[in-house]
């Protein structure tokens, strides 16, 4: 069975997400969380390696998402990115380092995430996800998206009610 699904209308579009990316600097500071803006990056760009399957997860979250991932998803998605809980716990193959983030290792941390978020809006039709099976490609798109708005969000270069990113003009101050 593949995964189809509604995506709340707050999810930006890609080209939203890539220009939040670049309005990031390694001085815009996080509005909650531990994470710095090299951190953030790094994290996204994690998890997009997950979905690409080049990052293994656990077997117990493997199992876990086989058996629950499909309905977290479907919640996940109906709601806005900018409304998600905050504080969430995070896969320990997702978790960041704060002293290893370093404002040196920025611009590479962003272009790792625009590479691995670029090869993920290649995909088409229907793909094989390493935690939860057969999806469209088109949830698996969106599900990145939500994420990295979540996390744009995060460091104010994305607000809710913006989804096209018009409001934001640089970092916050």
């Amino acid at each position: 069975m593949v995964l189809h699904q509604k995506v709340h209308p707050d999810t930006p579009a890609p080209d939203t997400i890539r220009d939040a990316v670049a309005r990031l600097s390694p001085q815009t500071g996080a509005r909650w969380g531990t994470l710095n803006s090299t951190g953030m990056l790094e994290h996204v760009a994690r998890f997009h390696e997950i979905y690409l399957g080049r990052r293994p997860a656990p077997w117990p979250v493997r199992v876990l998402a086989r058996l629950i991932g499909r309905p977290m998803i479907r919640k996940f998605l109906a709601i806005s990115p900018f409304e998600m809980q905050r504080g969430m716990r995070t896969l320990p193959g997702l978790r960041i380092d704060a002293r290893e983030a370093t404002a040196e290792s920025f611009e590479t941390e962003r272009a790792q995430m625009l590479e691995t978020f670029d090869e993920i809006h290649a995909l088409s039709g229907e793909v094989v996800h390493p935690l939860y099976g057969k999806m469209d490609a088109d949830v698996v798109k969106a599900l990145t998206r939500h994420h990295a708005a979540h996390h744009l969000a995060q460091f104010g270069v994305l607000e809710s009610g913006d989804p096209e990113g018009r409001l934001r003009t640089g970092p916050p101050s």
